[in-house]
Order: C-alpha cells, then structure tokens, then sequence
C-alpha cells in the first residue's frame, strides 16, 4: 500500500513537473507579428534569455536555458539580428536563433587602432580625417549600408559619448588627441593618469613631449607597413614628420589613433 501511495504521488509530480514545462514551452501570446531581436557577439545564454523573456517573448527564461541545453542548441546561439514572434514557442525561437540572423554583420573598432588596421575596402574613403573621432565598439551594420552610412553610424556613438562628458567644442581635438596619445602608452587608468600627468607639465614647459607611439605614426603613415605600431628605430627618431614629437615641440596636429573612454 505504501508503494503504491509513492508511484501515485511520484506519477502525479512527474505529470504537474511536465504539464509545467510545456505551458511555460509555449508561445507567450498569439501576437504573431515579427519584431526585432538583436545579439550581441560573446552574450551568454542567461542574458539573452533573460532579455527575451524581458521583451515578452518566451514565458521562462529558465525553460529557454533547459530546452537550449538539452537539445545541444546552446552554444550554437549566434550573433546578429533576428525577427520573432511572441506567438512561437521556445523550440521555434531557438531554431531561428541557432539558423542565423539576417545578413547584417558585425564591425569591431578596437581601442588605440588606427583607421587603416579596421578600415578596408570602400570604407577607407569614408573615414579620411576622421582619425580619432570613430568610438571603438561593436556595431551591428545593415547589410545594405553604405560606407558614408556606417562612418556617420559610428560616428554618431562618438558624439554621444563626447556629449555625456561635457567636453566643449573649441577644446575636444586638443582632448582628442590628448587621449589618442594615452591610449597608445599606457593601459590602464592609473597609467594613463600618469602620462597624462607627464604631458601636461612638458607642454607646460615647452618641452618636447618624446611619445613614441606619436613618431610610430608618422613613420607608419609614410611607409604603409603590413603592420603597425612596431618598435621604433634610431632611425625612426630621424623622421622628418610633424607627428615627430622628438623634434616638434607640443602636441601633434591630430589624434593617432581611435581612443577608448577612458582616455
């Protein structure tokens, strides 16, 4: 008799356990109209599930995590935007997740790169004298996007940050390039301060400033290497450059490279 009372009850938890994970399988609701859903490169399973049960799209972000786990999905996830709809249920959204999204690809500007070390193709022309004024981020770019559209995309996250510091206009190539040039020597913030620190008393002194990374420019500028940023020469230190700051006195005349925030 007790035996009997166990199966019962383990049958009746085994059938509310799975009742459960098939309601909360479900489509959300019967909206069946498409929606964006974007990505990002490197977002766990938890955040994106989480976000899309924020944007009412599964129930349970938990039953979107087991579903993706158990039928080896999970780590098949890609980056990129996608249309779904609230009316598919969880099987169906990690199908579409897992096929790919649409053709709009990612473009990645690293902290301390110069334009031609991510700037390719037709989009060199677009970026000519925007040194120093493309954020480094991850941005997702439509297919369809021109170069001139994507430069004025990227160039649009920059003047956004720029007004969240409150830096004025008749100052932001000084602090531009102030900051291309941290970024290049130092790595992080106390070194950068450090430097910084440096910079400032030689122009206050007059003194020539002496920052590699300026000359580096320069010469890379002039040779067109393979490869940038290689160690500098005493030959090097001979060039004739305005980016030369052994042998100009101040700071060069624009940035050398795209610097990160905290620059």
């Amino acid at each position: 008799m007790k035996w009997r009372y166990l199966f019962v009850s383990f049958g009746l938890i085994l059938i509310i356990a799975v009742s459960v994970v098939f309601y909360l399988s479900s489509p959300f609701s019967s909206d069946s109209s498409l929606k964006a859903f974007v990505i990002n490169q490197g977002e766990s399973v938890v955040d994106i599930s989480n976000r899309l049960g924020k944007n009412r799209f599964i129930k349970s972000p938990l039953i979107f995590i087991f579903w993706s786990a158990l039928s080896g999905q999970k780590n098949k996830i890609k980056a990129g935007k996608f249309e779904i709809a609230s009316s598919w249920d969880v099987k169906t959204i990690i199908s579409k997740l897992t096929s790919g999204g649409s053709t709009d690809y990612w473009f990645k500007i690293i902290p301390g790169q110069r334009l031609e070390e991510f700037a390719k193709d037709d989009l060199v022309p677009a970026t000519s004298g925007k040194e120093g004024y493309l954020f480094p981020d991850s941005y997702l770019i439509p297919e369809y996007y021109t170069s001139d559209e994507i430069v004025t995309l990227i160039t649009k996250n920059f003047d956004q940050k720029i007004m969240a510091l409150n830096i004025s206009s008749q100052n932001l190539s000084e602090v531009v390039t102030l900051a291309s040039l941290l970024e290049r020597e130092a790595k992080t913030r106390l070194d950068k301060q450090k430097v910084a620190t440096v910079i400032k008393n030689r122009l206050k002194i007059g003194m020539a400033l002496q920052v590699d990374a300026t000359v580096q420019y320069g010469r890379d500028t002039i040779t067109k290497p393979t490869k940038y940023w290689l160690p500098l020469t005493k030959t090097d230190l001979q060039i004739n450059s305005l980016f030369n700051t052994y042998q100009n006195r101040g700071l060069p005349p624009s940035p050398i490279c795209n610097p990160g925030l905290d620059s």
